[in-house]
């Protein structure tokens, strides 16, 4: 079987057309290099060089097989620069699952981040809910997960990222959509459309304190938000809540109107506990910096 010593070492005498030449090029003695030559060309059947005491001559076969040679270092070398930059974490792909409503503004700008510190590596993202995110961790279906009001788990990590004003979003024709800030005691008649329990469990629990907080308890129907809008199923009673950041993204039939209610919903990067890869930690590193830094992002 061939050897890359022995490419490495046929190219060195090719490139230099002496054995002494290439032996000290190689930081190694005459002996063993012409050794390795002449086994080289009992592996592959056929002479390479033409020694004389004078000088060396690549045969007809011998120079075919240089330009193989050289190619076959190269994709070699590039191979192993390709796994020190994936186990550095500067190359690989990452698959990335994220909550709908992280798609408007925290998504983008924690990928951009990321594509700045590690340009290399390769971003995979993929919508779904809460639940099916921190399964797929679980099952090395996904590297990372962007959740909204994560659900938990003993052998998952967190890091929190973002903290968002709770917006109200209404019917366009809603009484209160006109306004610029309300209450959510004023909004205690409307129908609430929360997440489906299975889905986003958290979410659903957050959304439920939150109203009882403010001394109600909520009518409500379990629902996907994302499916209402594009449906168009919404009507005056409707009332959903979620991140001020997707208050700018909405359907002409929806508005959304931020809460004086000082709770918020927390977005976090999540990964597998004992995923040590580099790649990982340097995605959590940069998505830390970014909603750390003064005006990254809009106010939420």
């Amino acid at each position: 079987m061939l050897e890359l010593r022995h490419l490495r070492y046929f190219v060195a005498v090719a490139e230099e057309l002496s054995f002494s030449r290439a032996a000290k090029r190689l930081f190694m003695a005459q002996p063993p290099l012409s050794v390795a030559i002449r086994q080289l060309e009992q592996e592959i059947g056929t002479v390479l060089f033409v020694r004389t005491s004078r000088d060396v001559k690549l045969t007809d076969a011998g120079a075919a097989f240089l330009e193989g040679a050289r190619r076959t270092l190269l994709e070699a070398n590039a191979a192993v620069a390709a796994a020190t930059r994936a186990a550095s974490g500067e190359d690989g792909t990452l698959r990335i699952g994220y909550s709908w409503p992280a798609v408007f503004e925290t998504l983008p700008a924690l990928t951009a981040a990321f594509a700045v510190a590690r340009p290399e590596a390769d971003l995979l993202a993929l919508e779904a809910c809460n639940t099916d995110m921190a399964h797929a961790l679980l099952s090395d279906e996904l590297d990372i997960a962007l959740a909204v009001c994560a659900e938990s788990d003993s052998e998952l990590s967190y890091a929190p990222v973002r903290s968002e004003r709770v917006v109200a979003i209404l019917a366009a024709s809603h009484p209160l959509a006109a306004e610029e800030t309300l209450r959510l005691e004023q909004l205690k008649d409307s129908r609430f459309l929360f997440a489906l329990r299975k889905m986003a469990p958290r979410m659903t629990a957050f959304e439920l304190a939150l109203c009882r907080a403010c001394g109600f308890e909520p009518e409500y129907y379990m629902a996907s938000l994302r499916s209402c809008m594009a449906l168009r199923r919404w009507d005056d009673r409707d009332v959903a809540l979620g991140p001020k950041s997707v208050g700018a993204h909405l359907p002409d039939i929806v508005r959304a109107v931020p809460l004086t209610e000082t709770a918020q919903f927390e977005t976090s990067v999540v990964w597998r506990s004992m995923d040590s890869r580099p790649i990982i930690s340097a995605f959590v590193e940069a998505s830390t910096r970014v909603f750390a830094a003064e005006g990254a992002l809009p106010a939420g």
